[in-house]
């Protein structure tokens, strides 16, 4: 359905049907799948055995969901009923202003970004004179009921970024669970994925988008790479490439061999990042997620002038505690020269600045906050 008149007077309609106490509505990134922070608290509340009418929105019926999870196409007529008589929303994108919200109901937003770096949101200088975005932002403030956040800095961003006025729960991010804790499970099964053996080291390369969405910018080396790393860590190692999800339709541009395989196409980011042992980035706010485990990130960017004149970043570029390289051969040298008890040190004081509250335990907090909403 893509006339939002009619989705908005549709909205209005079916509040002739009671709210459901015990039904609750999840999106992840405007219908694209099983992913993110709402899967992580789904899957928490799953776990809890309550008998929650779970409703997930998706643009591709046919994609993996756990059994207990009823599946609508996204923006159809019957996700605009789900919606209008479901307890709670939770989603990790901006609902726009022809989502109509009623007296009763509950949203809890996400967000979908890490820690950021560049600016985003009413911050980005590339949205200053954006009227629909404000519009869309004071939408945003008038029916989030709370926004989770990972990092108190995060928690400033908000204000900015989203001009959000409302509560924010400072518990860290469900997704980031699992990169806590023991990511055994995680090793394995990405390696069983993509047909590797299980004593492989992974690298993953995934870059954010530029604007134009080009690909002209992901100039990796892969050969010096793999060869710098295997110097470093010793053994054997293949690069996974992941893009940004608005990217991932620009995943055949790029060149793949039996070193380098393409991982756009993997749902869930956070199970390629615990599974893997070394993250390669560039602006990304992913890069502060990757090392809640202590494991090494490299940052390598050819256009480091160009984009922070386009975009600007929250946060010093060179007082991150992540190795910057402006050419391969430099990434090179940085890797072959990681130090890890200096890393270690230095993402600990990263870590205290931004006032970090990944702990391990964030879905169970929000899955608390959805219990005592639903009085179970």
């Amino acid at each position: 359905m893509k006339n939002k008149k009619i989705i908005e007077i549709l909205y209005y309609i079916f509040r002739i049907f009671p709210i459901k106490r015990n039904k609750i509505v999840f999106c992840n990134y405007v219908g694209k799948g099983y992913g993110c922070n709402p899967k992580y608290i789904a899957e928490e509340l799953i776990a809890r055995k309550h008998g929650i009418d779970i409703v997930w929105m998706t643009k591709d019926t046919s994609l993996f969901f756990p059994g207990t999870i009823r599946v609508v196409e996204w923006e159809s007529l019957k996700a605009i009923y789900e919606l209008a008589t479901a307890k709670v929303w939770v989603d990790n994108q901006r609902k726009l202003p022809y989502n109509r919200k009623r007296k009763g109901q509950y949203f809890i937003e996400t967000w979908h970004g890490g820690t950021p770096l560049k600016k985003i949101g009413a911050d980005n200088p590339l949205n200053k004179n954006d009227l629909p975005y404000k519009k869309t932002s004071f939408h945003m403030d008038k029916i989030t009921d709370v926004m989770v956040a990972s990092c108190l800095w995060c928690s400033k961003i908000y204000r900015s970024a989203f001009l959000y006025t409302g509560e924010i729960m400072e518990c860290g991010y469900p997704r980031n669970d699992i990169l806590v804790k023991d990511t055994d499970v995680y090793h394995h099964k990405i390696r069983k994925n993509f047909n590797l053996n299980k004593n492989i080291h992974i690298v993953i390369y995934a870059p954010t988008y530029r604007k134009g969405r080009k690909t002209d910018m992901y100039m990796v080396d892969y050969k010096i790479l793999l060869s710098a790393l295997q110097k470093r860590f010793g053994g054997e190692w293949k690069v996974l490439v992941r893009l940004h999800p608005t990217m991932s339709n620009k995943d055949s541009e790029l060149e793949y061999s039996g070193d380098v395989i393409n991982a756009s196409g993997y749902d869930d980011m956070q199970e390629l990042m615990a599974g893997a042992d070394v993250l390669v980035s560039d602006y990304s706010t992913i890069i502060g997620e990757f090392p809640l485990s202590g494991k090494p990130v490299f940052l390598f960017a050819t256009d480091r002038e160009r984009y922070a004149a386009e975009r600007d970043f929250y946060y010093e570029y060179d007082k991150l505690p992540f190795p910057f390289a402006a050419s391969n051969r430099e990434l090179a040298v940085n890797i072959e020269s990681f130090n890890e008890e200096k890393y270690k040190e230095d993402l600990k004081l990263y870590y205290d600045k931004i006032g970090r509250r990944d702990f391990g335990n964030a879905a169970g907090k929000v899955a608390d906050r959805i219990e005592k909403v639903m009085q179970l």
